[in-house]
């Protein structure tokens, strides 16, 4: 009753054409909204919040925790089960800084990190200074070893998200390559982004 009621009063209002016009594709976008926002997923759901939770070690429904066959070699991909500081003492880069190696790590740092480290790493993308991003091309940051920069990407640090689940291994360590490409190691064939 009230909606037609109302619906009456607008359309009395609204004598010329093109008013009525006007007047239904508003209310017809604004009934459309909520029925297109219920098929599109919400932003939580697309983030990797509960990650811990879907991602976790666990057997699966009628399986058994078995011991390994002796003599066999795991293949495949290991978890990576070590904190930051532990990565940091005893993970050595196993992929050597090469041309290509570089250029892989700045396709995916141009992907996933411009947005907030920004083209030259300090700190200036668009999202970067609202967090309070650092300049990690500073001495501080190229003091820590290969290994502490493989553990951040993994497992994030504070307000930066965790890549582990989105990266293979390789693509964590020309990762690792870029950025120190980025604080000053030298490639050959490549040349720094300036920053803004």
């Amino acid at each position: 009753m009230f909606v037609s009621s109302l619906l009456q009063r607008v359309f009395q209002h609204a004598a010329e054409p093109t008013r009525r016009r006007s007047v239904v594709l508003v209310l017809g976008a604004l009934l459309a909204a909520p029925v297109a926002n219920s098929f599109s997923p919400s932003v939580a759901s697309a983030l990797p919040w509960d990650y811990d939770m879907y991602r976790q070690q666990s057997l699966r429904s009628n399986e058994v925790a078995r011991a390994p066959v002796a003599g066999t070699v795991p293949v495949g991909r290991q978890p990576f089960t070590m904190t930051i500081e532990q990565a940091e003492e005893s993970l050595e880069n196993p992929v050597p800084v090469s041309k290509h190696s570089v250029w892989r790590g700045q396709r995916l740092f141009n992907s996933n990190c411009l947005t907030c480290h920004g083209p030259a790493a300090k700190g200036d993308g668009p999202v970067g200074p609202k967090l309070g991003v650092p300049d990690i091309t500073q001495d501080f940051y190229r003091q820590k070893s290969d290994g502490r920069v493989f553990g951040v990407v993994h497992y994030g640090l504070r307000a930066m998200p965790r890549y582990g689940f989105k990266f293979s291994d390789a693509q964590k360590w020309d990762l690792v390559n870029y950025v120190r490409f980025l604080q000053g190691a030298d490639v050959p064939g490549m040349v720094r982004p300036d920053s803004k």
